[in-house]
């Protein structure tokens, strides 16, 4: 975590220069530490169409001077690391790194008889105060972000929508991967405050025009990497990511027509709007299941996209379930793209 104002880095009294560049952590000089924190997280990443609360993370054990100087960390720049670094179970360094990355909303240390905690509620985009015209966040009401979508006749969304974004967030350039059949006859000029305003018009805008059955509209997500990714899976990778079997916790499984749900160790090489390819398992679907989706297995060869991912972690449970990245995927759709 950084003051937003002066870039210093927030770190722990008494531990200043030993955790290598970090606020918190159970990993320095190449290393895991066993005595660190025990940090637990909920960080989940999804269209911003869709309503969300912030992610949580809560630091353990905790002195009593940050439970004092809590508040002081709100608006704080956080970045949350995370995956098996070398040490752990099921280590693959190249699976671990940034997660998260946002602003504290909300900072509040508790005391609960011999417990101390440290509780983070981080969102994403810019804290208040690290400039004149930065909006809040992705924009808000009060201090609305500068959305403004100017839709030319016959021209696509996606080049629509390539200046707006570049405008109201310059530090966070856009890759738009969108069906370029999305058009409009008649002129077009959208106002928006926030981002989430203009994700549920693009996505209600796409279904809108794209009547295709089990085509999922445009999703615009701010990524941890500081880039807004916009996709409605119509341009799959050329070469989709391959999840390995030891990565899976559990079966995938279908939660709704057509998407797909599984469970991995907590990784950080996966994006939301990544393409990705499950290897082969059992799972299948029957008549009995009441689904439209018969005897599709879970593998089919068509990948999918990801539409959310959420990172879920107790650092010091002992269970595979306990430091889990689970992610929900839509079939790729076969499409122009623009």
């Amino acid at each position: 975590m950084t003051n937003p104002n002066t870039g210093q880095l927030f770190e722990p009294p008494g531990f200043q220069g030993l955790l290598g560049g970090a606020s918190y952590t159970s990993f320095v000089n190449g290393a895991t530490l066993p005595n660190a924190w025990n940090v637990e997280l909920d960080i989940p990443t999804i269209g911003q169409a869709t309503p969300q609360g912030g992610g949580l993370i809560r630091i353990w054990g905790i002195s009593l001077q940050e439970i004092a100087q809590a508040s002081n960390l709100k608006n704080y720049n956080v970045k949350v690391f995370a995956g098996m670094q070398k040490g752990l179970p099921l280590a693959n360094p190249a699976q671990a790194g940034l997660i998260a990355q946002g602003y504290v909303f909300q900072a509040f240390g508790n005391w609960v008889e011999t417990d101390m905690t440290l509780d983070f509620v981080i969102y994403p985009g810019t804290a208040p105060g690290t400039g004149s015209t930065a909006p809040t966040g992705t924009g808000t009401l009060s201090q609305p972000a500068n959305l403004v979508l100017n839709w030319k006749a016959g021209t696509p969304l996606g080049t629509a929508l390539f200046p707006t974004l570049t405008t109201a967030f310059p530090g966070y350039p856009p890759t738009i991967n969108i069906n370029s059949g999305i058009v409009k006859p008649n002129d077009q000029v959208g106002y928006f405050p926030t981002l989430e305003q203009l994700a549920q018009y693009c996505a209600q805008v796409s279904k809108d025009v794209i009547k295709t059955s089990g085509y999922p509209g445009v999703s615009i997500v701010m990524t941890p990497n500081n880039t807004i990714s916009v996709f409605d899976g119509s341009a799959p990778a050329a070469n989709p990511k391959q999840i390995a079997f030891q990565d899976l916790i559990g079966q995938p499984t279908w939660i709704e027509s057509p998407n797909i749900q599984y469970k991995t160790v907590m990784r950080a090489d996966l994006s939301v709007g990544d393409s990705i390819m499950l290897p082969p398992t059992l799972i299948t679907n029957t008549a009995a299941a009441a689904s439209s989706l018969v005897n599709q297995q879970a593998s089919f060869q068509g990948g999918f996209t990801l539409v959310s991912e959420r990172h879920v972690g107790n650092f010091r449970a002992p269970q595979a379930d306990a430091w889990v990245t689970v992610f929900e995927g839509a079939p790729n759709q076969v499409s122009g793209t623009t």
